[in-house]
């Protein structure tokens, strides 16, 4: 259940201060002028819950709360500070979104394993592979059967150069088990990953090629389109066409009524057929 506080002058020391040394908090300025800092409140308690934080909160419409105005050097609420160790580790100023907030707090609350698979995804996009191998080891070691790790470990695989055992893993995955749809979703751009993962020196339209793959892996695929298509302009016949097969596996991935699908078909067509 969410921790929510009300602190004050008096219990600053032993509701934030001397707690804040174990674990992080969220400390909130508030005021009931103003209606944006309600709507922020409730997105705080939200993802209080969500990420299990203490949440505390100063009621600045008390006159005997005023004073942290000038010990915080408040100047604008809403206001919200993160507290470990006794020292303001984050400051988020005024309103902010839910996903922004999520973003920013998440960096603060989250699990040890989840740290961990931050890491490990990390590392396998700086093509670190080595390291993420002893860290993928460590985390599986621990959870086996954890879904989200399976899908590191192909990705894994794929740096490693091992694409059958990646394809083999993600076959596995059954339609009621986690993250079944995202490895489905990867086995169909298998192909785009193992070219990204590639550390080989290319250049000219191959450089373009592997750029291209890297930023579906991203899901941009807005700009994977346009640098298939620049390919495309610069040489219709490299490598057999395979800017344009990419394309066609993408226009599959994405299906037939995707805004994207119909809007680079035309522009491919337009391309392969003069």
């Amino acid at each position: 259940m969410t921790q929510i506080i009300d602190v004050s002058l008096q219990n600053f020391e032993s509701e934030v201060s001397i707690p804040s040394m174990e674990k992080p908090m969220v400390l909130t300025f508030l005021s009931s002028r103003y209606p944006e800092c309600g709507n922020l409140f409730s997105t705080l308690q939200l993802l209080a819950e969500e990420m299990n934080f203490t949440l505390a909160k100063v009621d600045l419409d008390q006159v005997e709360n005023q004073a942290f105005i000038q010990y915080f050097r408040i100047s604008g609420i809403p206001d919200t500070r993160v507290i470990f160790k006794g020292e303001i580790v984050d400051m988020i100023q005024g309103v902010a979104t839910e996903q922004a907030l999520r973003e920013r707090l998440s960096k603060h609350f989250i699990s040890d394993s989840e740290r961990l698979y931050l890491k490990i995804e990390a590392t396998i996009a700086d093509k670190e592979y080595e390291i993420a191998f002893s860290l993928l080891n460590e985390a599986l070691s621990s959870e086996p059967d954890n879904k989200k790790l399976k899908i590191l470990q192909a990705k894994l695989f794929v740096g490693l150069g091992d694409t059958e055992k990646a394809r083999s893993l993600l076959e596995s995955f059954k339609p009621q088990e986690d993250e079944y749809e995202k490895a489905t979703h990867l086995l169909k751009l298998l192909d785009f990953y193992t070219e990204a993962a590639q550390k080989s020196p290319v250049e000219g339209e191959a450089l373009l090629y592997r750029n291209a793959c890297q930023l579906v892996t991203e899901s941009n695929y807005e700009e994977a389109f346009e640098t298939f298509l620049k390919i495309l302009q610069i040489n219709k016949e490299w490598n057999d066409g395979m800017p344009r097969k990419a394309m066609m596996t993408l226009f599959g991935v994405l299906g037939p009524k995707h805004e994207l699908t119909w809007k680079y078909r035309a522009k491919l067509n337009s391309i392969w057929f003069i």
